[in-house]
């Protein structure tokens, strides 16, 4: 499959390349020989009159004297020009030509020119001269320099589709082809081996090592936490033993749990990059299908004229401009759907590097908040819930925007998958706004089912959720108040009530604490 989809890169490379430039250059040649044509009939009728009348005034001796012999030779030396089809010259008082030269049969009535004009003698018309000229010789001559200048278009077409793919394979195809090959692995949850995704600079080397970042990040956290579970194993068996022998009951039961409790974090780890995978792809699909579908309809249209050229059928002005501006339109959605699809891979990578490094930085809170809906949106659409923001520009931080990210995210799909739970439409609408000149506050509404107070006061407890075993895991929110209040030094409040909807309210200083100093406030 993967080797389809390469294949089908090159081609649609190929194809585009092809059409950008062989079309607009044959159209310019065609345009070019239309031109040639009128001009070539301009010079023609100019030429016309001139030699008409010059051999008006030559042959007024010869017809005077009745001697075709002596015309004879005046008339060859302008009729050897290739351009001539026929001359005749009548007397008036004779009904056979006084002289006649045979009459070209291959000649387009279309290009040919004609001109009469009397002989003339002391003031006296004494035969009538009638010359037939045609543009043709000139415009064969066009024709050839034309499909020279095709043959060398293909040549240099042929030339570059071959370093252009020699290119594509060995920057792009290739490299995604390790990425994807990285992709399945940490989808299969193999989270022990290292992603190989090659060397270099370039932004498809730098997703694949904030995936690899990633994976580190989520090994070293998800040890991290079987150790402190290991211990408060150690701990409960510990008080366990010292209470009574009979409680082997509630040590077996709480072994359990904890089998529970790493296969519930496994799942969530796996579900949380399957969905940002499944999201990135599925976007990437929409400007990538719309570029292939404009490649194979300018490669008809490409069809139609070279059969068109290949019968030999004239060719309208107005059947090229369309094709002008044919291929005009297709290099316009091209550039508009490959800027798209390089928009998102790089909106991807940001979302990644964020999420992995948990570097500090300044920030814009919008843009950070709508670089998240990227990877959050395709998840909302193919459901009847929409959302909606309402953010107030200017509002930078000093602060982690991948621990704000990854809250955002959190609560969007908390809200997706429990206020929305059996609802047929909803809305979330999201919007920040400045309460002071230290502190934002960042709002997460939807209008869906609401929670009674007994859930709202537990929301944050680890493990506690309402979709125990139908795949909830019970961790998302309690990450969510462990990042605002430990990482980003802020409070999350919960309003809601039974078909109220849920109302969350973060608010942040724009200062964010040391890191140090908010883990020890946090533990």
């Amino acid at each position: 499959m993967l080797l389809l989809k390469q294949s089908s890169l090159r081609y649609a490379v190929v194809a585009a390349l092809g059409l950008g430039l062989l079309l607009p250059t044959i159209g310019a040649l065609v345009l070019e020989t239309n031109y040639a044509e009128s001009v070539a009939k301009e010079d023609l009728q100019r030429d016309l009159s001139r030699s008409t009348e010059v051999l008006a005034l030559s042959l007024a001796e010869p017809v005077w004297q009745v001697s075709p012999d002596l015309a004879e030779p005046m008339i060859k030396a302008q009729v050897n020009d290739p351009r001539f089809v026929s001359v005749l010259v009548v007397e008036p008082s004779n009904p056979k030509p006084f002289y006649e030269t045979p009459q070209r049969a291959d000649v387009d009535p279309k290009l040919t020119l004609s001109e009469t004009r009397p002989v003339q003698r002391d003031g006296r018309e004494i035969a009538k001269l009638t010359v037939v000229m045609s543009a043709e010789p000139f415009l064969a001559r066009k024709r050839a320099d034309l499909w020279n200048q095709v043959l060398r278009t293909a040549f240099t077409l042929i030339i570059c589709a071959l370093a252009t793919l020699a290119a594509l394979r060995t920057r792009v195809l290739q490299p995604m082809s390790r990425l994807s090959a990285a992709a399945e692995e940490l989808a299969a949850g193999h989270l022990e081996k290292p992603l190989e995704v090659g060397d270099g600079d370039d932004e498809i080397a730098r997703v694949g090592t904030a995936m690899e970042r990633m994976r580190q990040a989520l090994l070293a956290a998800f040890e991290s936490l079987r150790m402190h579970n290991n211990t408060l194993e150690d701990q409960v068996a510990q008080r366990t033993n010292e209470l009574t022998r009979a409680n082997s009951e509630l040590t077996t039961t709480l072994r359990n749990l904890q089998t529970a409790q790493r296969e519930l974090v496994e799942a969530e780890k796996l579900a949380s990059l399957g969905r940002l995978v499944a999201g990135v792809a599925h976007e990437l699909n929409t400007p990538l299908g719309n570029a292939l579908t404009v490649v194979s309809a300018l490669e008809d249209r490409y069809n139609q004229l070279d059969q068109m050229m290949s019968s030999q059928t004239p060719i309208r002005r107005s059947l090229l401009e369309e094709l002008v501006k044919d291929t005009r339109r297709g290099q316009d959605i091209l550039q508009r759907n490959v800027q798209k699809a390089a928009d998102l891979v790089r909106d991807f990578k940001q979302v990644a590097i964020n999420q992995t490094n948990d570097a500090r930085g300044d920030f814009d809170l919008a843009r950070v908040v709508e670089s998240q809906l990227v990877m959050v949106e395709p998840s909302f659409k193919r459901t009847r819930y929409e959302i909606i923001t309402e953010l107030q520009p200017g509002l930078t931080l000093d602060s982690y925007p991948g621990a704000l990210g990854q809250v955002l995210t959190n609560l969007l799909m908390n809200a997706l998958l429990h206020g929305f739970d059996g609802l047929e439409q909803g809305t979330v609408r999201i919007s920040s706004r400045q309460l002071s000149d230290d502190e934002v506050e960042l709002s997460v509404e939807d209008d869906g089912r609401g929670m009674d107070e007994s859930v709202r006061r537990q929301i944050f407890d680890p493990f506690f959720t309402t979709k125990l075993g139908t795949g909830g895991s019970g961790l998302g929110m309690h990450i969510v108040h462990n990042i605002v209040t430990n990482v980003l030094g802020g409070t999350i409040e919960v309003i809601s009530a039974p078909g109220k909807g849920c109302h969350m309210l973060v608010r942040i200083p724009r200062v964010a604490p040391e890191r140090a100093a908010a883990e020890e406030a946090g533990g």
